[in-house]
């Protein structure tokens, strides 16, 4: 690993895109900016095809970049960073990054499907479920700042995370939970998993998730090689979810917060939102073990029954942009894949 400030490389490995960025945070910024100069903009190009909005009722007509810039300012620098160096506009950027917000504050629930996470012992992964205008924008990013560990974060070109690990062995999966109350004044999802990931420990990362507010409904999984913690975040704050028979499973419906949204859940629920995760929730409770391994869990995300893995069809809105597996230790380990199984093998990019 070459030492370096604000350097950028882009390496090939398997169709997987790994962008290292080092430094503070403009300059991971713009090194991730520039190095995926034409994916960021192919991926806002579609992304404003695909909303049909304009980006100021997200960045200036909403608190959520000014609490980031209060309570994790070098992220909106990073923010700004990535506009510099792919030559688009910061607002356009921010707008993008604030994914899940925009889902409950336009009311625009996703209508089927969503991200499973399972966890036990010394292992974490999920499927992350994302729209389908977003398939082609993968990139892992290598983030080596100043100020914390190293990370390795699967995310789409231009956003900050989706998921990730650092090399002092936090991870941290998620869910979204749409039925959940917002707060357009809390920390958008997409920051808090950065904030998670500055962290050297669970605890500490446990403890970010119950000291900052909370923008968007959503289930963190945080697993170090200590354990695993489930929190069910949301505008009423952080509610633990105890751990099944000693193993994480979780989909898209609360198990443990009351803070509901009555109109939200409602909606989700006709359109058979809840019904699909709860049809997940079964099929993983039935089939993951507190013994479990990452081999296991990499072929229960791969399931095209359920469907946990879902695949590409134009009567859903959404597919699986890709799968992260990854093992909690001393020497934590990351495993990648970037689309569908049909298509693309996974992949270990190594520290």
């Amino acid at each position: 690993m070459r030492e370096g400030k604000g350097e950028a490389d882009v390496h090939l490995r398997a169709a997987m895109t790994v962008i290292e960025c080092a430094g503070g945070h403009l300059e991971m910024g713009r090194a991730h900016g520039e190095q995926a100069r034409e994916a960021v903009r192919r991926a806002l190009e579609v992304w404003r095809e695909s909303t049909a909005r304009s980006s100021a009722e997200l960045v200036t007509g909403s608190p959520l970049l000014g609490t980031v810039r209060r309570l994790l300012p070098g992220l909106a620098d990073e923010l700004r960073g990535i506009a510099e160096g792919a030559g688009v506009p910061f607002a356009d950027v921010v707008a993008c990054n604030w994914m899940d917000e925009a889902w409950w504050m336009r009311r625009r629930q996703l209508r089927r499907h969503g991200c499973s996470v399972v966890g036990a012992g010394g292992c974490l992964a999920q499927n992350m479920d994302l729209p389908a205008f977003m398939d082609g924008s993968q990139l892992i990013l290598r983030l080596r700042p100043q100020d914390g560990p190293e990370q390795l974060v699967l995310t789409s070109a231009g956003m900050l995370a989706l998921t990730g690990v650092n090399a002092a062995g936090v991870a941290v999966c998620v869910n979204t939970l749409g039925m959940l109350n917002g707060d357009p004044h809390g920390l958008p999802v997409a920051a808090v998993i950065r904030g998670v990931l500055a962290q050297r420990d669970r605890a500490a990362a446990t403890a970010f998730l119950r000291g900052v507010p909370h923008a968007s409904g959503q289930h963190y999984a945080v697993g170090d090689g200590g354990g695993i913690d489930s929190l069910e975040c949301s505008a009423g704050g952080a509610v633990p979810v105890a751990l099944r028979r000693g193993r994480l499973v979780h989909t898209n419906h609360a198990l443990a917060s009351g803070d509901l949204d009555a109109g939200a859940l409602r909606e989700l629920s006709e359109r058979g939102s809840v019904r699909d995760s709860q049809a997940r929730l079964r099929f993983l409770e039935a089939s993951w073990r507190a013994e479990g391994t990452a081999a296991e869990a990499e072929e229960l995300l791969a399931d095209d029954t359920v469907p946990i893995c879902v695949p590409g069809v134009p009567e859903w809105p959404i597919r699986t942009f890709g799968s992260v597996s990854y093992g909690l230790g001393e020497a934590p380990r990351a495993r990648f894949r970037l689309g569908l199984p049909s298509v693309a093998a996974w992949v270990e990019p190594g520290w």
